[in-house]
């Protein structure tokens, strides 16, 4: 171990550690450990998928292996890298668990990582914030080591409409509205994986469980549900198919690359100036998925399905009034109704992955 490396552990602040006689046991087995060397084996990066289970591989060895039994314990640490900070994902030391409360019920390691050199880390319905880079630290007796595994999740849940007016989906419908936009009816987990990052919508939607529901952060009037002025996901359960709402769909990894195509153009021109560009006019599921991916354009360009949209990942009062998201241009007030066709637009392009 180099002289000037610091256990992540130490860097935590003090409510964050362990306890301080869980550490300090160890070093009664200094001695007895000192010729032992550790090593953690180097990690690829990891892809999930919204509201899925991934694991973050963590594989270590001692070397030599203690033989027999060893009071000497070993402790396994994850962190987060955000920015300059570490935030402690869990921390698991003879028993003792420490979970970060933003992974608290969703995160687990090994009970005891030194029997298979494994301390591989669980992320349980992930979100799409849980993308990022993680680290993970094992400690035996004085011996430490350490390696870091990059985690991307892809996915992304939002709420569609027909273009003729609100709630006028039925369930089969609901489906095929998803499908047309090259997304698929989310389920209930997804949509309850995004409301966890933020995901707000007031408007009831089909999921593929056939019940109805919508996400709520901020509790307002109008959207109570059977929720009153608290946050959560409302539901109406279990509806009969032939009920009428909106869908939430769900987009996965974008399999190609969305563009804007920057001139005024009616519906119909903007179709053809993509195809001119050897590519198709992009779906909301396309552009949805490129902005998931970090797509960022402050100009309202024509979709496939003849709605108007464009994608803020950076925000800006001037683009959405500072909302990160999707914006959509609706013909009427009441937030329904696509443009008509001919008015002039840019327009977002598909290009998908060559075979």
């Amino acid at each position: 171990m180099e002289a000037e490396h610091l256990s992540v552990v130490s860097k935590l602040p003090a409510d964050d550690m362990l306890s301080a006689l869980g550490f300090l046991s160890s070093i009664c087995f200094l001695f007895a450990d000192s010729a032992r060397r550790m090593k953690v084996e180097r990690s690829s990066p990891v892809q999930g998928s919204l509201a899925e289970q991934v694991v973050l591989p963590c594989h270590f060895s001692i070397i030599p292996p203690p033989t027999g039994s060893t009071s000497t314990s070993t402790t396994a640490a994850w962190t987060k890298l955000v920015g300059d900070e570490e935030i402690v994902v869990i921390v698991t030391q003879n028993g003792f668990l420490k979970i970060g409360p933003e992974f608290k019920g969703r995160v687990s390691v090994p009970s005891h990582p030194e029997d298979e050199g494994d301390a591989s880390l669980s992320i349980a319905r992930l979100r799409a914030s849980d993308a990022g880079v993680y680290r993970c630290e094992v400690m035996h007796g004085i011996e430490d080591t350490q390696e870091s595994v990059s985690l991307n999740v892809n996915g992304v849940v939002f709420h569609y409409r027909a273009n003729t007016s609100r709630y006028t989906l039925d369930f089969q419908h609901a489906k095929q509205a998803c499908t047309d936009v090259d997304a698929t009816i989310a389920t209930a987990e997804q949509l309850h994986s995004a409301y966890e990052d933020g995901f707000d919508q007031c408007d009831a939607g089909w999921l593929a469980d056939q019940t109805v529901r919508y996400p709520i952060t901020m509790p307002r009037e109008g959207c109570h549900g059977d929720m009153i002025m608290r946050p959560g996901v409302r539901s109406y359960g279990l509806r009969n198919s032939s009920e009428t709402y909106d869908v939430y769909c769900y987009a996965g990894k974008l399999q190609g690359e969305v563009f804007f195509a920057d001139a005024e153009m009616t519906l119909d021109e903007a179709r053809e100036e993509c195809e001119r560009r050897d590519a198709v006019l992009a779906s909301p599921g396309h552009l949805h998925a490129a902005w998931r991916a970090g797509l960022d354009r402050c100009d309202f360009g024509w979709l496939s399905d003849g709605s108007a949209r464009y994608p803020i990942s950076v925000p800006r009062m001037q683009c959405g009034r500072g909302q990160l998201g999707v914006r959509t241009m609706y013909r009427f007030l009441n937030q329904t109704g696509f443009l008509l066709p001919s008015e002039k637009l840019g327009a977002f392009c598909f290009k998908g992955m060559s075979s």
